[in-house]
């Protein structure tokens, strides 16, 4: 008899060990679908770094939950971080080296990197897998463009529109490479106006700016320009060009001249060079230019970095060492300059930037009464693309100068491509 209560003690205990066992796995069961969908809700309305937690969290309950991971790899991307994107990317081929998915993320990563060589070894694995697949063709575009083979990448993008012709970011990509590969003509009107006294000084200054660039190829484009000016009661026109190339994939080289049509405020001749090298997300730089004009000669000369920051915004430090030579001087004139600015996207079409400028501002427009002293220049932009063919920007600069002379600039241009 004492046995079989035993007995019934033990049938019993191991009946509520099960039903408790079950009851705990169907609550996971239930609290992680429910967690995952909150996840994605918070990853699908914006919230990137809130659903990078949750699915970080899902992921280090579950290690082997693929999916999970996936996601943190892309909300990484979402936020700017591809290094981080990459890795865990990695870590999911390291067990599944066939992943599509993975591949085509991995891929996409490393070309935000700058690791183009890695990147195309991913990407063929996945086109040889599914070659049929418009995001891996989306990515193959991306690839190529970011290593200026434009017309392969243009390619995959309207091969990837043929075969689902709704896919949008096809279509977003192929429309703003062909605006990026188009020929350009570009409008520009500046007003300035000084305050100060005399009153000579409060005559205004109009410069308008036509200018044209075309491709040539995909790595060198030619450009020229025509400018006319009317200030202090003399008109002046200069005319110019010059060339771009592309000398790699990370390197590139601008050369041009102008030379004035009887010009006294604008320069004679004004030659430029400039050059840039990009490494990882650093646009290193070194520019010199040269202008004569009637009564001085200015050489300008100096190195400046460019750093993309997250979602799409670049700051660059520029720095200027001047020359100064004058006709009333035997000496010469020593000048340096800093130029800041800081730069975004406010919307998809809409941009916005801030500067300042210590020292000879605007040197695409360089004019006699500029040179030979610093100045202090505040300048905003605002930019809007109307279609991926048209944009307009607008823009306003105040400058103070020695002598408490001040001076207020207006700015307005148009690109339109074709």
């Amino acid at each position: 008899m004492a046995l079989s209560k035993k007995v019934v003690l033990h049938v019993l205990t191991l009946i509520t060990t099960i039903c408790l066992s079950v009851t705990v796995t169907a609550s996971a069961q239930t609290q992680t679908p429910d967690r995952r969908a909150e996840a994605e809700r918070l990853a699908n309305s914006g919230a990137y770094a809130e659903a990078l937690r949750a699915f970080q969290a899902i992921a280090a309950a579950n290690p082997d939950d693929v999916t999970a991971r996936m996601w943190v790899a892309r909300m990484y991307e979402k936020l700017g971080q591809p290094e981080h994107a990459a890795d865990v990317y990695r870590s999911i081929l390291a067990t599944q080296p066939q992943n599509l998915d993975a591949l085509i993320g991995s891929g996409t990563a490393l070309v935000a990197l700058g690791r183009l060589s890695e990147a195309g070894d991913l990407l063929s694995r996945a086109e040889a897998i599914a070659a049929d697949r418009p995001a891996v063709l989306i990515a193959q575009g991306h690839l190529h463009e970011a290593a200026n083979r434009t017309t392969l990448a243009l390619a995959y993008y309207l091969r990837a529109i043929a075969l689902d012709p709704s896919n949008a970011e096809a279509r977003q990509a192929a429309a703003a490479l062909r605006a990026r590969r188009a020929h350009r003509v570009e409008l520009d009107y500046d007003f300035q106006k000084f305050d100060v006294e005399p009153a000579a000084l409060h005559d205004t200054v109009h410069l308008g700016t036509f200018g044209l660039n075309g491709r040539v190829a995909d790595a060198l484009r030619v450009f020229g320009r025509v400018q006319v000016q009317h200030a202090f009661e003399s008109d002046e026109q200069r005319v110019g060009g010059g060339i771009e190339w592309a000398v790699t994939r990370n390197s590139e080289i601008r050369i041009g001249a102008l030379g004035g049509i009887d010009a006294t405020i604008l320069p004679d001749k004004d030659v430029f060079f400039g050059g840039s090298v990009t490494r990882g997300r650093a646009r290193w730089g070194f520019d010199v230019q040269g202008a004569d004009f009637d009564a001085a000669t200015l050489w300008i000369f100096g190195p400046g970095v460019a750093i993309v920051l997250p979602r799409s915004g670049e700051l660059s430090i520029r720095y200027y060492r001047g020359r100064v030579t004058t006709s009333s001087t035997s000496g010469v004139i020593a000048t340096d300059t800093i130029a800041l600015s800081l730069q975004g996207h406010v919307t998809t079409r809409a941009r916005a930037s801030v500067g300042y400028t210590h020292g000879i501002d605007r040197l695409d427009w360089l004019t006699v009464d500029r040179i030979g002293f610093e100045s202090d220049t505040a300048s905003f932009r605002v930019g809007f693309d109307v279609t991926p063919f048209a944009s307009i920007e607008g823009g306003y600069d105040f400058q103070s100068r020695p002598d408490s002379v001040n001076v207020h600039r207006a700015h307005a241009g148009l690109i339109y491509r074709f």
